[in-house]
């Protein structure tokens, strides 16, 4: 599990720490966040009240990233940690980019679909991908997913290495 915060609240939790998680059942997926959330509270003693969207971005090879983003509401008051959330489950394909892909073996390359972004060189897994292929890429990249993977997607150009 990795823990971002900024704007927004952002944390990625790979399959490995989701191996028990029916990612089907959105009721199960929620009351994972909840458990979660509670979890980050007491750990980082970080003050979540208020509304918050949380975006849940799920793909099959990597696990969830979730994107969680307050929203500034005048007219309702909170009380401390009490919270409410407006949750989408977003069926995603995470992209990665890499820095040199001269560093990740042709076996490994054969695996994803090549995005090039002017020099910019990103992945896509065409198949399930097992722990250490994955932790291949991790380490030679960073994952980008959401709206900005798909504007990636439209306007790059596929490669082949």
């Amino acid at each position: 599990m990795r823990f971002i915060i900024d704007e927004n609240i952002v944390v990625f939790l790979d399959k490995i720490y989701l191996q028990n998680l029916d990612l089907t059942d959105q009721k199960v997926i929620e009351k994972k966040l909840i458990k979660l959330i509670n979890k980050i509270q007491n750990k980082y003693i970080i003050d979540l009240n208020g509304y918050y969207n949380v975006f849940i971005y799920k793909d099959k090879n990597y696990g969830l990233i979730i994107d969680m983003k307050k929203e500034e509401l005048e007219y309702l008051d909170y009380f401390n940690n009490q919270i409410e959330l407006n949750i989408e489950l977003i069926e995603d394909s995470f992209l990665y980019k890499v820095d040199d892909i001269f560093n990740i073996n042709k076996t490994l390359l054969s695996k994803f679909v090549i995005y090039k972004d002017g020099e910019t060189i990103y992945l896509k897994a065409k198949n399930d991908l097992n722990s250490i292929e994955l932790g291949t890429i991790l380490e030679n990249g960073e994952i980008v997913y959401g709206n900005k993977a798909q504007k990636i997607k439209r306007k790059s150009q596929i490669i082949k290495v």
